[in-house]
């Protein structure tokens, strides 16, 4: 997200002066000016980095952005020191990602799949086997074998860390996103040295079922 310009400033001001109030016509009133300056935006944000989804499912994924943020209003959890417009955007990934998981989908073998991984463990040899998964087109396979081994991990904070690696594919997140996504999902803090160590095994598991299919 850019620094927003004066205009989006006082917008975003306005917003969540609404969002305060008491009174639902004004909340609504809120997440129709919210609507109008950011659906488009938004719209892009998610097809550059969900193109998996289809138009209606990201058109949905916007709504339930600013249903949350509604809902957060009423509920009075509502961050009013904080811009709308971050949070709009944050809370539309993690809802692309819940739609991605939900839907099952078969990730996209292509180029930009292996530039989202591949560039994720460049210079290492994970990477390079997962570019070759790609070129063979078995990447698909790698990543439901993938799931299906996240299922069966019996140790709590692993499979958090697991369950939403598993859910990001092709896209890979930070330590900080999946921290913060862990707790969105679980409402359990955890440290982005914990997600590093919990990642570290998952990695292992990722690199034994690329060499499993490249032979």
């Amino acid at each position: 997200m850019q620094d927003l310009t004066p205009e989006d400033e006082m917008l975003d001001l306005e917003a969540r002066c609404l969002l305060l109030d008491d009174d639902f016509a004004k909340k609504q009133e809120a997440v129709r000016i919210l609507k109008q300056r950011y659906a488009r935006p938004l719209m892009g944000f998610l097809g550059e980095l969900f193109g998996d989804l289809e138009v209606d499912e990201r058109a949905m994924v916007v709504n339930d952005a600013l249903l949350e943020i509604y809902r957060r209003s009423i509920k009075g959890t509502l961050d009013a020191n904080n811009e709308l417009s971050g949070l709009l955007f944050t809370v539309a990934k993690r809802r692309a990602i819940d739609r991605r998981r939900r839907s099952s989908r078969r990730i996209p073998v292509g180029s930009k799949l292996a530039e989202n991984v591949g560039d994720y463990l460049k210079d290492s040899t994970t990477g390079s086997d997962w570019r070759l998964a790609v070129i063979m087109e078995r990447a698909g396979a790698i990543t439901d074998e993938f799931r299906a081994f996240v299922r069966t991990i019996t140790a709590p904070q692993q499979r958090r860390v697991a369950s939403v690696v598993a859910d990001a594919l092709p896209d890979w997140m930070t330590d900080r996103e999946i921290a913060g996504e862990i707790f969105e999902r679980f409402e359990v803090h955890v440290s982005q040295l914990e997600v590093k160590g919990a990642k570290q095994a998952l990695m292992n598991k990722f690199r034994d079922l690329m060499k499993k299919k490249r032979q």
